[in-house]
């Protein structure tokens, strides 16, 4: 039996990036605005070790920002007026010591949560609270015990479901996503794993093939396992729901994440109007993901100065003017910011004019 999902979710709004004319006709005209939503990537530690983790190298050293500084941060959010936080990777959040007093925090003071998480440690007393999140993202991987184990080195897959399971029962409002990153060992289960997300009361499922960040190698799809998955998602189209998934867009995008296509000539508007911020776990402040670990584009470090000192900083407006360089030559990739950066360029234009509040960029 399928379990009840939100039947208003219509994933092509929540992934339309037409969300960022609102905030740029709010903020063009100024350089001084808090950033619209802050990702928080607190900790390096993950009960999980999956294949294709993009932090994969980087947590080698198990680091987590201390309780402290995690208080002050989150004073810091509450009272610089950010509208979305997103407590998301690097590792697991669910695994930061005493996290849902910082979350309840947050929610008490109006700002709208986020939860990217793999689901395995959201116990009881985490079900009581998950209806503070705007939506909950959880990670799922495969559609069956051998691959989910190969993927993320563990035999919990039925557990999972088991969690997910209590988890739909006790949401609302809440909306529960699901995430699975196309790796080489569930790109045959992809039609599977779109199953089993409707079966298992799923509000959407995306799927985000792998990228090698980290230049690791052997993560991404080769030529020949796309040509693969091109063809079984080209069988399944016609019995997919485009309220629900992403697929088709996959597909349309040569088996890519992110649209290929001409980019650049003109500035990252999604940093001049302060969209963004990556905190991480050893402190450092960053405005693109693509860069979290590079010194070059870190604009400082909450271990050294407070989160609101760094913003709007001489230091990070040098990064935006480093940022806006590459942009403006097509050197951009992996972002969100990108397709953010053509939509608010066509509004300029006068071709796009249309636009909806959403506390999340």
């Amino acid at each position: 039996m399928n379990l009840v999902c939100n039947k208003n979710v219509d994933l092509k709004k929540l992934l339309n990036p037409e969300k960022v004319i609102l905030p740029y006709r709010e903020r063009r005209n100024t350089n001084n605005c808090s950033p619209f939503s802050v990702e928080l990537h607190l900790t390096s530690f993950c009960n999980y070790d999956c294949y294709h983790c993009s932090y994969q190298n980087r947590r080698s050293k198990y680091k987590v920002i201390d309780d402290k500084n995690i208080e002050i941060l989150t004073d810091e959010i509450v009272n610089m007026g950010i509208k979305g936080v997103y407590w998301s990777g690097g590792g697991e959040p669910a695994t930061i010591k005493n996290i849902l007093k910082y979350i309840v925090k947050i929610a008490d003071s109006g700002v709208e949560q986020a939860l990217v998480t793999n689901g395995m440690l959201l116990n009881d007393q985490w079900l009581s609270q998950l209806n503070l999140f705007n939506y909950i993202a959880i990670s799922f991987q495969a559609a069956t015990t051998e691959s989910y184990r190969k993927i993320t080195g563990h035999n919990n897959k039925d557990k999972l479901y088991f969690n997910i399971k209590k988890i739909r029962n006790v949401l609302k409002k809440t909306i529960l996503g699901a995430r699975c990153v196309i790796n080489k060992h569930n790109y045959k289960e992809i039609p599977h794993i779109y199953n089993d997300a409707k079966g298992l009361g799923f509000d959407y499922i995306i799927f985000i093939p792998a990228i090698d960040y980290e230049k690791r190698g052997n993560i991404e799809l080769n030529e020949e396992e796309k040509n693969y998955l091109k063809e079984e998602i080209k069988n399944v189209i016609p019995f997919l729901d485009d309220t629900f998934t992403n697929l088709a867009g996959i597909l349309d995008w040569g088996i890519s994440y992110y649209k290929k296509e001409n980019k650049g000539g003109y500035p990252c508007y999604a940093n001049n109007i302060r969209a963004t911020a990556f905190i991480n776990y050893d402190g450092g402040v960053w405005l693109c993901q693509p860069h979290i670990g590079n010194p070059k584009y870190s604009i400082g470090n909450i271990y050294e100065s407070r989160f609101s000192k760094l913003w709007n900083s001489k230091r990070h407006n040098e990064v935006v003017e480093l940022l806006d360089v590459e942009h403006k030559m097509g050197n951009c990739k992996n972002c969100r910011s990108i397709a953010y950066n053509k939509i608010i360029h066509k509004s300029l234009i006068g071709s796009v004019n249309k636009g909806y509040y959403d506390p999340f960029l």
